[in-house]
């Protein structure tokens, strides 16, 4: 096995044979099955809005599970002015009753686990454990966030005492002049999230935002509508007043709705790069009108991980496979791309692909306790990895591991799942930027393996895209892996891990990943804006 998985990767010249045990000519028949699959089932789309109905369907058995209302023009501006007016009113209360109220949202969510992660599973298909799995981390990001705030003199409230100087804002003294930064709420923060974390998203900006005294209207995605009018409920039941926190439901019109208010005071995105690209324009060219809101852009990723020669094999690979295939391998850091140092490409890639199976043997009905890989959230995000995968091979890339195509259960629905696949050759490594695979954000339980001879070829490769969100190096060397992390474009890194978002440190991208940050000291101060005052004596 190991003679063969060699062969592969050093006969650059000639066609290299598949590493798994089955044939390639096997792989390629799988893959065309599953374009077969999901070409016929059509252009149906999983969460649809027709009309002012948005339409749910379920990924994992193509049932339609709920109808929710969606809102219009005239309803969001009209939520709008009751937020404006409610917030006032918020950023008065005393720190100390908001930062209760958000802890008690926490524990709602601890106590509601169950409830929430059976509702992400039916609307987006994310098997249960993990679903459960993130409830329970959107409330440890919850209480973080709120701790932040408070030990970090951050939430105060706006109805100070004449004469009552903010703690910490006293940054000089003099014996005639006082200089003060004293920090205030930015007004209504609109809140634009995705499907892949509707709670963990969406518990990060309440936070952050409702502890420093703002106000927001929060658009789940229409692909899980339940999920953000539950955040909503919980946070009325934990005293939050009402127009605080108001859920606007719809598709892509009513996020720009959203957008083109006028009198924002911040905008947060999770999602596609050409839709933070309109964000960002739109922000400019309200500098003109009323002033532009600060803007937070979360737009995803298209990560890599290095395997030095000298890492733990065994670990990265497990680490690795859990990247990227993890939650379908939809996740904005989902590793989708990685580099392996030359002497040890053979047996990282057996001990990658033996992790694959053991995610592939875990296909199922993600309602099943035991299932770690449900369906992706609708058709047309596996039809956009088959056609990813498929163009990769027709362009010379090697299939290394692909599963197959299986029912999951007892459903006889298979449209929206995709089978874990690992792609490489030589091909990649030649011309990486022909490839979507490798050049785009895939979004699926896809992953390339390219073959570099050291560290400045990864470092060139990991840094030969235009995102700039998460990179990971597996190295026993702590000192030369920072190192190699300080080079590259991204926003966070890591040292033998890949997948981990931290409520206490900063969390935001380079270049197409976004701009601004969340969670941490800094990412509750996109929500805060500064005043300087200088006070003569």
């Amino acid at each position: 096995m190991i003679l063969r998985l060699r062969r592969f990767f050093v006969a650059f010249g000639r066609t290299a044979r598949a590493v798994y045990t089955d044939a390639m000519t096997n792989a390629m028949a799988a893959t065309a099955r599953i374009a077969r699959v999901l070409t016929g089932c059509g252009r149906r789309t999983f969460a649809s809005v027709r009309g002012d109905v948005i339409h749910v369907t379920n990924p994992a058995t193509g049932a339609v599970v709920a109808r929710v209302s969606a809102d219009d023009d005239m309803s969001v501006a009209r939520k709008f002015v009751e937020a404006s007016r409610a917030q006032r009113k918020w950023a008065s209360t005393p720190a100390s009753d908001r930062a209760a109220c958000l802890r008690r949202y926490a524990q709602s969510l601890k106590d509601n686990a169950n409830d929430l992660a059976s509702e992400i599973t039916t609307e987006m298909g994310k098997p249960r454990t993990q679903a459960k799995a993130e409830v329970l981390a959107a409330a440890r990001r919850v209480e973080a966030i709120v701790d932040i705030a408070v030990s970090e003199n951050l939430a105060f409230a706006r109805d100070a005492s004449p004469g009552e100087t903010q703690a910490d804002s006293v940054r000089h003294a003099s014996r005639r002049l006082e200089e003060r930064v004293e920090l205030e709420p930015v007004g209504v923060v609109a809140h634009i999230s995705a499907w892949n974390y509707p709670h963990l998203l969406a518990a990060g900006v309440a936070a952050s935002a409702l502890v420093t005294g703002n106000a927001v209207l929060h658009k789940p995605s229409e692909k899980t509508p339940a999920a953000g009018a539950r955040v909503e409920s919980m946070l009325s039941e934990a005293g939050v007043p009402k127009g605080v926190f108001q859920t606007c439901q719809g598709g892509p019109s009513v996020g720009a709705s959203l957008i083109e208010l006028r009198g924002l005071g911040a905008i947060a995105f999770t999602g596609s790069a050409e839709t933070g690209a309109n964000i960002a324009r739109g922000a400019v060219r309200d500098v003109a009108r009323a002033g532009a809101p600060k803007t937070v852009l979360e737009l995803g990723g298209n990560d890599a991980a290095y395997v030095r020669r000298d890492a733990s094999l065994d670990s990265a690979a497990a680490s690795i496979a859990s990247g990227a295939f993890e939650n379908a391998g939809q996740g904005c850091c989902a590793i989708e791309r990685v580099y392996v140092h030359r002497d040890v490409a053979a047996p990282f890639v057996e001990k990658l692909v033996d992790a694959a199976r053991i995610w592939h043997s875990k296909t199922g009905d993600p309602t099943d306790a035991g299932v770690a890989l449900g369906p992706l959230v609708d058709v047309a995000a596996a039809r956009r990895v088959a056609a990813q995968v498929t163009e990769a091979i027709d362009l010379g890339a090697e299939m290394v591991y692909q599963g197959t195509m299986m029912s999951p259960g007892n459903h006889a629905y298979q449209g929206a799942y995709y089978p874990v696949t690992i792609v490489g050759g030589a091909a990649l490594r030649g011309a990486p930027r022909a490839f979507a695979l490798t050049r785009e954000e895939t979004f699926g339980p896809a992953l390339a393996v390219v073959v570099v001879d050291d560290d400045e070829e990864a470092v060139e490769s990991m840094n030969d895209t235009k995102y700039g969100l998460t990179a990971s190096v597996f190295s026993r060397d702590e000192g030369i892996a920072v190192s190699l992390l300080r080079r590259l474009r991204v926003g966070t890194g890591y040292v033998n891990a890949c997948n981990v978002v931290s409520p206490r440190l900063p969390w935001g991208g380079r270049g197409a990943s976004g701009f601004g940050v969340s969670l941490g000291k800094e990412g509750i101060l996109s929500f805060l804006n500064s005043k300087s005052l200088y006070v003569r004596g």
